[in-house]
C-alpha cells in the first residue's frame, strides 16, 4: 500500500483573501499567485456562459427603431431652424447628418459581423487599442454621455405629459416635470432590473407609439399643405444664417436627434 499523504493545512484568512482564482481553459484548473499549489477542477462546457437570447428580429428592429426616434426628433427641428435661420438650410442640415449617420450604421453592420460579442464600441476600441482605452471610454459614457442623455429624454418626455394636465406658466410646471423625469427613469430602471423580456415589451410599446405620434405629424403636415400653407417652404435660404459656430450647433443637434443607430451592436449577445 501507498503511504498516506495528509491533507494540507488551510491558509489563514489574511493569506486566502490574496490569492486571484484565474480560470486556465486549456488545463481546466484554477491556479493561483501561490505557484506551489494549483487546484484541479472540471469544468462543464457544455452550459453556455453567454448571454440568454431575448430578442427576436422583430423586437431587435423596433428597439432600433425606437432608440433612433428618441425625443430628440420632436425637439431637434426647432433647434435646427433657429441656428440656420432659415428651412432650405435646415434641410441640408437634416440630409446631410442622416447621410453621417447611415455611414456610420453600415460601418457599424460590418464591425458586429467581425466581433459578435456584447459592448459594441467597447468591444472594438478595446480589440483596436486595448482595454485601458476602452474601460476609459465606457467610463466616460456612463458617467457623462449617457446619463446626460438619459436625462434629457426623460425630461422631454416629461414636459410633454406634464404639459397635458397644467400649463408652462404654472408656478409648479418645472417642479413637476423633474419630478416626472426622475419617476420615469425609476420605473425603467426597476423594470428592466425585473425582467429582460418586460424591458423588451416595453421598448416595442414605445416604438409603436413613437411612430404613431409621428404618423400624426405627417398627416398635419400633409394636410397644412393641402391647405395652401406653403409660405415657409417658399422662403428657401433666404435669411439663413452664415455663422459656420450656428451650422455647428445645428449639426450637433441633428445627429443627435439621429442617434441611436449604434445600439444594436451593444447587445449582440441578447
Amino acid at each position: 500500500m501507498g503511504k498516506s499523504v495528509d491533507p494540507p493545512e488551510p491558509l489563514p484568512p489574511t493569506e486566502r483573501t490574496q490569492l486571484i482564482p484565474i480560470l486556465d481553459s486549456e488545463h481546466d484548473a484554477v491556479c493561483c499567485e501561490r505557484r506551489d499549489s494549483c487546484i484541479e477542477m472540471e469544468v462543464d462546457k457544455s452550459v453556455p456562459t453567454e448571454l440568454e437570447p431575448h430578442f427576436t428580429l422583430l423586437s431587435t428592429v423596433l428597439f432600433a427603431v425606437g432608440q433612433t426616434i428618441g425625443s430628440g426628433v420632436f425637439v431637434s427641428p426647432n433647434e435646427v431652424v433657429k441656428q440656420v435661420g432659415s428651412p432650405g438650410m435646415a434641410l441640408t442640415i437634416w440630409v446631410f447628418s442622416g447621410l453621417i449617420s447611415l455611414c456610420g450604421a453600415l460601418t457599424f453592420a460590418e464591425l458586429g459581423t467581425m466581433i459578435k460579442r456584447s459592448g459594441g464600441e467597447f468591444q472594438y476600441i478595446k480589440a483596436a487599442y486595448g482595454k485601458l482605452p476602452a474601460f476609459v471610454y465606457v467610463w466616460m459614457c456612463g458617467v457623462i454621455r449617457n446619463s446626460m442623455g438619459c436625462a434629457v429624454i426623460a425630461l422631454t418626455f416629461s414636459s410633454y405629459l406634464i404639459s397635458l394636465f397644467m400649463s408652462h406658466s404654472n408656478p409648479y410646471f418645472d417642479i413637476s416635470k423633474k419630478i416626472g423625469a426622475a419617476t420615469a427613469i425609476v420605473v425603467i430602471i426597476v423594470i428592466n432590473s425585473y425582467s429582460t423580456k418586460c424591458g423588451v415589451r416595453m421598448a416595442n410599446l414605445f416604438c409603436v407609439l413613437k411612430l404613431a405620434a409621428l404618423g400624426v405629424l405627417m398627416v398635419l403636415g400633409v394636410w397644412k399643405l393641402a391647405e395652401g400653407g406653403t409660405e415657409n417652404i417658399r422662403v428657401g435660404f433666404r435669411n439663413t444664417n452664415l455663422n459656420p459656430g450656428t451650422w455647428t450647433t445645428a449639426f450637433f443637434a441633428a445627429l443627435w436627434s439621429y442617434s441611436g443607430w449604434n445600439c444594436i451592436n451593444m447587445m449582440s449577445g441578447r
